[in-house]
């Protein structure tokens, strides 16, 4: 069960950020983040941008694992034109929670006209009408057609889990996890909604919520590769590299022809210093897509490590090689 004080969750849900100016006046809570964002941004609506950037140093000083204060004073960077900043900031939200980077992305390319909602007379026709939305960055118009689909079609699991991926682009996590829940409440062994909700969870910091409902989505589809690269790249990057090999091996086991899941296995055994499994792996990867270039730096430097100079210099070659023909 969720801490009803999760910071994360709390803050991200507040949507205190200086691009939509919500309502501060009238909060009160006990979670310290959560008043630390709404001075913040009460601090950028009655003073000048300049003093509001000092005020979100501050508070990523104070709250240095919160991808809510870069993303907050990548905002106010590029307020104040400063592009190199809000790059910085950018990209340090982008590495705490990946969510942040959709938002920031919605912000910068987000329509500002809403559309009315269409008369159509079928679910799938608001469902098409959602997809394109979303694809042109009109995430309020693919919100209300989804509500729209639920309100006159009556609750269905898939379309909750579509609306509750949207909400986490928009880091409204609260409402997120509420469309994850009612999903799995009306069906308890949906995939994707065990899936989406796990990956709620590690954005909040939830991880033990997050494997189990990552282990309930493999056992219902245990041939379905996406439950095991998820958790798999969690555990990667978590470090704990025994127990992602397996789910990595199980990849390798249901996609034996993609270049994808043999680089994504190499770059774990390039953590555990294990060279000749990766070069292996990156020789795989190689053979099933000898013209992404990236492969053959990333073989380079394993080559390299082994003594074998003369492969790690052709293979930069054929990297740069690739790279020209590219441009």
């Amino acid at each position: 069960m969720i801490e009803s004080n999760n910071a994360y969750l709390a803050v991200a849900s507040s949507q205190f950020f200086p691009s939509l100016a919500a309502d501060v006046s009238s909060l009160q809570t006990d979670i310290p983040v959560l008043k630390v964002a709404a001075e913040a941004l009460d601090a950028y609506l009655k003073e000048t941008p300049e003093y509001a950037l000092t005020v979100y140093s501050k508070a990523i000083e104070q709250f240095p694992d919160h991808a809510f204060f870069y993303a907050c004073r990548s905002i106010i960077n590029e307020k104040l034109d400063d592009e190199e900043g809000a790059f910085y900031d950018y990209q340090a939200a982008k590495g705490l929670d990946f969510n942040y980077y959709t938002f920031l992305e919605w912000l910068e390319n987000r329509p500002f006209e809403q559309e009315s909602i269409p008369g159509v007379n079928s679910q799938k026709e608001l469902l098409d009408h959602a997809l394109r939305a979303v694809q042109e960055f009109d995430y309020s118009y693919a919100l209300a057609c989804y509500t729209e689909a639920l309100t006159r079609f009556g609750a269905d699991a898939d379309v909750l889990v579509y609306r509750g991926r949207l909400y986490m682009r928009l880091v409204q996590y609260d409402l997120a996890l509420a469309d994850f829940q009612e999903a799995l409440a009306l069906q308890e062994t949906h995939f994707h909604a065990l899936i989406s909700r796990a990956k709620l969870y590690l954005a909040i910091r939830e991880q033990e919520l997050a494997l189990v409902d990552f282990a309930a989505a493999i056992a219902q589809e245990p041939e379905n590769s996406l439950g095991y690269e998820e958790r798999g790249n969690f555990l990667m990057e978590k470090g704990v590299y025994e127990k992602a090999i397996l789910d990595f091996n199980s990849l390798v086991t249901l996609l034996p022809e993609d270049f994808y899941v043999f680089a994504l296995r190499a770059d774990l055994f390039e953590k555990m210093e294990n060279w000749q499994y990766a070069l292996a792996d990156y020789d795989k990867a190689i053979e099933f897509n000898p013209y992404y270039s990236d492969l053959y730096a990333y073989r380079a430097e394993i080559k390299e490590k082994l003594g074998d100079v003369e492969g790690a210099i052709a293979d930069r070659l054929k990297y740069e090689e690739i790279e020209a023909d590219e441009d």
